[in-house]
């Protein structure tokens, strides 16, 4: 044959598996809900929750968070799904979040890292299975109320608020811990007790607690974003 003509057949048969392989890889890659999923926001489902990673029981509705991120997460799931019940994934979801606290310290704040004043707009797209989560740090100690709305192609996925009783290691609510926050710690020990410092959730502040607090005061966690304060909790936590 011909060295040109080969030369030819080659690049033709290369451009050919090119192509057969990107439409392999456009087979297997999950296309949007925009594109073959119909959703149905009545099936949809968004839920509230915590990532768990404090001492706390794991039934109890008080959580240790850190402005670092190393401890207890707020989450909220939102999964979508079709008319039919099924799944949807590759679905970009766009969720409106509001954050609102209430202190338990006097001259302190609560807040959520990265937002400003409580208030981000974030987005995701949902895994295989439909699913999609976003995860929230912070500081402070008291309630936090968490508003969302969810949107997907144009729809309300859902809209509705949740409650936590949150405690931290930042108990002024600053955006890092450092000795201001040990100053706030020190009496509660002394005396054996409050909430803000009862830090495994044994209904008594002991050494047990020393031992929860002053990893996060030596490595002075802090937290990357925001710290601008936000309005009141509907209902203050104990």
């Amino acid at each position: 044959m011909h060295p040109l003509r080969l030369s030819g057949s080659i690049a033709a048969l290369a451009a050919s598996s090119a192509l057969a392989t990107l439409l392999a890889i456009s087979l297997l890659a999950p296309a949007g809900a925009s594109a073959n999923c119909n959703v149905d926001p009545t099936l949809s489902y968004c839920v509230p929750g915590v990532i768990r990673n404090d001492a706390c029981p794991a039934i109890n509705n008080e959580i240790v968070w850190c402005p670092a991120g190393d401890r207890s997460l707020i989450t909220l799931t939102i999964g979508v799904v079709d008319v039919s019940n099924n799944p949807c994934p590759g679905c970009q979801v766009d969720v409106d979040f509001q954050f609102t606290g209430t202190p338990d310290f006097t001259n302190c704040n609560l807040y959520v890292c990265g937002t400003a004043g409580g208030a981000i707009t974030l987005s995701g797209v949902t895994n295989a299975i439909g699913e999609v989560t976003f995860t929230f740090t912070g500081g402070g100690c008291g309630c936090v109320n968490m508003d969302w709305t969810a949107y997907t192609t144009g729809l309300v996925l859902c809209s509705s608020s949740a409650q936590f009783c949150v405690k931290s290691p930042d108990m002024t609510g600053d955006g890092t811990i450092n000795f201001t926050d040990t100053f706030k710690f020190l009496p509660m020990l002394n005396t054996a007790q409050g909430y803000c410092a009862d830090f495994n959730c044994s209904n008594s502040v002991n050494f047990l607690d020393v031992f929860q607090y002053l990893p996060h005061l030596n490595g002075a966690h802090a937290c990357p974003g925001s710290i601008l304060p936000f309005a009141p909790c509907p209902n203050p936590c104990p």
